[in-house]
C-alpha cells in the first residue's frame, strides 16, 4: 500500500470534516450501545511513549485492557499491531468507503491530523475491552468527551526533557521531512494538556526504563485513587514545551 493522492476536492472534505470533528456524532443506535463502553484517551507529544504505556497496562492486567482497534489511511508501519489496524489508502478511492460511512453517520468516530489529513476513526465493535485505551490527539479529545461513553478519563503522558529529546532525535532528527510536523504536533499537544481544566484529565509520568511505574499509576487511578504527582508533571510538560519552542525555531 503507499500514500497515495488525494484531490483538491478530497482535501476541502477532508478540512471541512476536521473542523466538524468536535461535534460528529453516529446514529441513535450507536450511541444507546456506547452507554456501556469504558473508554481511557492518552494524549502526549509523539515519542512521549503513549504507546509502550498501553501496552504495558495489557499486561498488567490483560482481563482488564484492551487496546481499541482502528482504521486508518496511513501506510502500515513495521511495528504495528496487525490486529490493532486495518487501513484504507489516502487516496480519494481509498478514502471514499470512510467517507461515505462519516456522511451517513456510521462510524463511532473519527480523527484527522491536522498536520497531515491522516485519517483515524472506530466504529463500535472496535471496543470490545472492560477498558479500552486509544491514543488520541488532543484535537480529538473534545469529539471523544460529548460521545456520551460510559466512563471516559484522559491521560496526558510526560517524561522529561531529555529523554523526550532523545527519542526525538532519534525518529526525527535535524533535516528529517517530518521534523517541523512532529514538532508543531507536540506544541500544540502540550499546550493543549497545560490549559486542561476537566475532572475527568490527569497525568501520568512515565519514568526512563520503568514503564510498570507509569502503568501501576494509570492502574491505580482506574481504581478510585488520586493520582499522583501531578505537580510535577506538569512541571516537566511545562520544560518540554520550552524545548519544543526552542526547536522549532532551529526547523
Amino acid at each position: 500500500m503507499n500514500g497515495g493522492k488525494i484531490s483538491a476536492r478530497t482535501q476541502e472534505r477532508l478540512q471541512e470534516l476536521l473542523a466538524a470533528q468536535p461535534t460528529y456524532k453516529p446514529t441513535n443506535v450507536v450511541l444507546e450501545q456506547l452507554r456501556f463502553i469504558r473508554m481511557l484517551c492518552f494524549v502526549g507529544a509523539t515519542c512521549m511513549g503513549k504507546t509502550t504505556l498501553m501496552d504495558a497496562l495489557v499486561a498488567l492486567d490483560p482481563t482488564r485492557y484492551g487496546k481499541t482497534r482502528n482504521f486508518t489511511s496511513r501506510p502500515p508501519r513495521a511495528d504495528d499491531d496487525p490486529k490493532r489496524y486495518y487501513y484504507y489508502e489516502h487516496s480519494d478511492a481509498g478514502l471514499a468507503p470512510i467517507l461515505r460511512k462519516i456522511a451517513q453517520h456510521e462510524n463511532l468516530q473519527y480523527n484527522i491530523n491536522p498536520y497531515t489529513l491522516i485519517m483515524y476513526g472506530s466504529e463500535i465493535d472496535d471496543y470490545p475491552y472492560a477498558y479500552n485505551l486509544g491514543d488520541i490527539f488532543s484535537s480529538s479529545i473534545d469529539g471523544f468527551r460529548q460521545l456520551g461513553f460510559g466512563e471516559l478519563r484522559v491521560f496526558s503522558v510526560v517524561t522529561t526533557p531529555e529523554v523526550w529529546l532523545h527519542r526525538l532525535e532519534e525518529r526525527f532528527p535535524p533535516g528529517h521531512q517530518h521534523r517541523q510536523a512532529r514538532l508543531n504536533e507536540a506544541a500544540d499537544s502540550l499546550s493543549w494538556s497545560l490549559a486542561q481544566t476537566n475532572p475527568d484529565h490527569s497525568w501520568v509520568i512515565n519514568p526512563l526504563d520503568d514503564i510498570r511505574v507509569a502503568a501501576t499509576s494509570v492502574d491505580c487511578a482506574i481504581r478510585g485513587e488520586k493520582p499522583s504527582n501531578q505537580a510535577e508533571a506538569r512541571h516537566l510538560a511545562e520544560a518540554c514545551l520550552a524545548k519544543a519552542k526552542e526547536l522549532l525555531l532551529e526547523v
